[in-house]
């Protein structure tokens, strides 16, 4: 027998066992925090549509909790819905989710090949103003905004893609 609902860990949520709780038809109450750790159950709850399971505070938590476990109705039918709730959110959307990330890494790969380097604007940056008069003519520079590592290499050229992001 599954107990009534779940409660998600606090300061640092459950994480897997919170998702395989939803999945399981075992509603979970969640408290959000500042940092990702603390979120993980709030984001689960959010993306299927239970954003009310989220509390903001200690009291609040155990008032939602005590609140679903007494609903006895409510709860049977959430139990009855969650799977299918989980399976069609964004959480168990595997194709959409790899779409969005290939699509981030395309445009990552564009910025990178326009010169668009974030790491090398974050080390200008760090160093010292000195620094800049300073650098060796034998070293690449990425500190000159027309300078890009991959700019003249006709391999790693924009243009040189297709729509996907692959090398023709």
């Amino acid at each position: 027998m599954f107990p009534p609902c779940s409660l998600d860990t606090f300061p640092y949520a459950g994480t897997t066992t919170t998702c395989e709780s939803l999945y399981m038809g075992v509603p979970c109450v969640t408290m959000e925090g500042r940092v990702h750790a603390h979120n993980v159950g709030v984001s689960f709850l959010k993306n299927i549509g239970l954003g009310h399971l989220v509390a903001k505070t200690e009291d609040e938590y155990v008032k939602l909790a005590v609140k679903l476990a007494s609903n006895v109705t409510g709860l049977s039918e959430l139990k009855m819905s969650l799977r299918d709730l989980m399976l069609k959110s964004p959480v168990c959307d595997g194709e959409g989710f790899t779409r969005g990330l290939e699509s981030a890494y395309r445009n990552m790969w564009r910025r990178y090949c326009k010169g668009d380097v974030p790491s090398s604007k974050r080390m200008k940056l760090l160093q010292p103003k000195e620094a800049d008069s300073e650098q060796s003519s034998t070293e690449p520079s990425l500190n000159k905004s027309s300078a890009s590592p991959v700019k003249n290499n006709d391999l790693l050229n924009t243009a040189n893609h297709e729509q996907n992001g692959s090398i023709s």
